[in-house]
């Protein structure tokens, strides 16, 4: 039951997944029609054909807010699966400039993944190593990063 379960809620999340790669890509063109529309117009246009721009802006943008409202839809619902398959609930992790980050499950395999885990808003800024989760078997020497090169300074983190 469990296989049947996992390979059920794997299904739903590719399906999720394809969503909301189809609803990004329609964000591009919404947005790209309505740069289009808010752009385009270096004519004077008569009265009639101006109201029926803004409407058209208008429609434009109620689509663009519900193409938005969809695509976190399906990302929340993507969520919600990938916990319940896995017990992992992971947001906003985010490595910038040197940065490393290692969350979730790392090297593990059989009783640890049973441990849920809810992790959110993980950063590495600067020259920072973050790790947070079930780690095994990982040095961390191997994360180490060397700073750039600062004036003077060539010191290791």
């Amino acid at each position: 039951m469990k296989e049947m379960k996992d390979m059920m809620l794997q299904q739903n999340e590719t399906v999720l997944q394809r969503e909301i790669a189809r609803a990004a890509s329609e964000t591009v063109e919404i947005e790209r029609s309505l740069q289009q529309l808010s752009v385009g117009v270096s004519t004077k246009l008569s009265k009639e054909s101006e109201q029926s721009r803004q409407e058209l802006l208008e429609e434009i943008r109620e689509q663009h807010a519900s193409n938005d409202a969809f695509r976190k839809m399906c990302e929340d619902a993507l969520s919600k699966t990938v916990y319940e398959r896995t017990g992992q609930k992971i947001k906003g992790v985010k490595a910038t400039n040197y940065s490393s980050v290692l969350a979730g499950f790392i090297n593990t395999s059989g009783e640890e993944s049973k441990i849920n885990q809810d992790i959110s808003d993980v950063i590495a800024d600067n020259w920072s190593v973050a790790v947070t989760g079930v780690i095994k078997n990982v040095d961390f020497k191997d994360l180490r990063l060397s700073r750039p090169p600062n004036n003077n300074d060539h010191s290791e983190l």
